[in-house]
């Protein structure tokens, strides 16, 4: 639904003190098995935070803010979709995360909380097509983060 949109809060009302922030590695319990995972979503979510400009990147040490995630599951291969004959024709990926944004100006958790997005894809693309939902997944979920982070004031 919202794969392909740009998302732009430059200007976007955050807090007068958030300068920069981190965005550490996100750790993965989701037991997905794809070993690059946690880099491929973390890097995404930089280059989103980047392009959108709000805040400014920094190392943890000297962030105002800090995004800290947990890949809690993926699940794929979830058909949404029949087509004649009972037979699927569209599936989807799922992926969940658990996020907490910190303030280390004020030592404070502005939030902790659970995201979900999805990715579809035909049924009869085999891996390639998990992949591509997969991504799409991890697209949506980025885009949901930024606007949480940027746009929540």
């Amino acid at each position: 639904m919202l794969g392909g949109c740009a998302y732009s809060f430059t200007g976007a009302s955050v807090p007068a003190h958030w300068k920069s922030i981190a965005i550490p590695l996100f750790d993965d319990e989701s037991n997905f098995g794809q070993p690059s995972l946690r880099e491929d979503l973390t890097n995404m979510l930089i280059q989103k935070f980047q392009q959108d400009n709000t805040l400014q990147l920094a190392a943890r040490q000297s962030a105002n803010v800090e995004l800290r995630g947990v890949i809690i599951s993926i699940i794929a291969d979830q058909p949404i979709a029949v087509a004649q004959g009972a037979q699927a024709s569209k599936l989807q990926v799922s992926l969940k995360t658990r996020v907490k944004l910190i303030d280390h100006v004020t030592n404070k958790e502005v939030w902790s909380k659970d995201f979900t997005a999805t990715g579809d894809y035909p049924a009869a693309s085999g891996q390639s097509g998990r992949e591509q939902g997969l991504l799409q997944a991890m697209e949506n979920m980025t885009d949901d983060l930024l606007l949480e982070t940027v746009s929540a004031w």
